[in-house]
C-alpha cells in the first residue's frame, strides 16, 4: 500500500496553519493568498476572484474566530497540486455556545516552485 508523500503533508499543514493564522487575526490579509483565478464556495455561495472573496470574508457577521482542528488530510493532485481537507470546530466571538463544526477543502496548484490557492470550499456541518 502506498502512502502520501510526506512533503505533500508538510506543505498542506503549513498552508492550513498560515491560512487560519491570517483568517483569525486579519481577514483582509487573505488578499495575499487568494488569486484572481481563485474560486470559493462558502455555504453554497459561489465567489470568484480575490477581491470578491476577501470582501465576502471580511464582511462575515462576526468579529473574532478561533478554531480547533480535528483533521487535516492531504493528497497530491495532477500537475502536481495538493488537495487539503480540514475538519474542525469554529469558535465565534470567543463564546463556547458559538461553536460550529466545519469542513473546508483547499486545492493548491503548483506554480514555479510554490503553490497557488485555486479552489476553496467552506461548509458548516449542522446537526
Amino acid at each position: 500500500m502506498q502512502s502520501v508523500d510526506p512533503q505533500v503533508v508538510t506543505v498542506g499543514k503549513q498552508f492550513v496553519e498560515h491560512y487560519y493564522g491570517i483568517f483569525d487575526s486579519n481577514r483582509a490579509g487573505l488578499a495575499q493568498i487568494y488569486q484572481q483565478q481563485t474560486t470559493l464556495t462558502w455555504e453554497g455561495k459561489f465567489l470568484s476572484g480575490a477581491d470578491a472573496i476577501v470582501k465576502h470574508i471580511v464582511e462575515l457577521p462576526f468579529q473574532q474566530t478561533n478554531r480547533k482542528i480535528n483533521s487535516i488530510d492531504c493528497q497530491q493532485t495532477y500537475q502536481p497540486g495538493i488537495m487539503i481537507t480540514v475538519t474542525g470546530t469554529l469558535i465565534i466571538d470567543g463564546e463556547a455556545k458559538n461553536q460550529l463544526k466545519f469542513v473546508q477543502v483547499f486545492n493548491l496548484a503548483s506554480n514555479n516552485g510554490s503553490f497557488l490557492l485555486i479552489n476553496d470550499f467552506f461548509r458548516l456541518v449542522l446537526d
